[in-house]
């Protein structure tokens, strides 16, 4: 007995797509946020002001489409966590171990 035949229907995500940076025009931007990372040991809420760089710089080329910043998630206070939810990073479960979406 064969299965009926279904088409799927993908809808694509909500931002649109963008296309790669093939020709290296926000590399700069790219490996210092990397690093900025890699120095603080995965705490992104450090490297704000690096991301909003790079974002600018994909807008400026027209690698993503020009969108008001705070629209992406960045306010325009200055006074953030690294846990996001008030706590710091070194009281935040995830520096405890905790792994989304493992049971232990």
């Amino acid at each position: 007995m064969s299965s009926p035949s279904r088409s799927l229907n993908p809808t694509p995500p909500l931002k649109g797509s963008f296309p790669l940076d093939h020709f290296g025009e926000c590399k700069g931007p790219r490996a210092a946020y990397i690093k900025c990372l890699k120095d603080s040991d995965g705490r992104h809420a450090e490297c704000l002001d690096i991301t909003k760089r790079y974002l600018k710089c994909r807008m400026d080329a027209n690698l993503m489409e020009k969108e008001d910043f705070s629209k992406l998630g960045f306010s325009k206070s200055k006074k953030r966590t690294s846990a996001g939810k008030g706590q710091s990073y070194e009281k935040s479960k995830e520096r405890k171990g905790f792994i989304a979406g493992l049971n232990k």
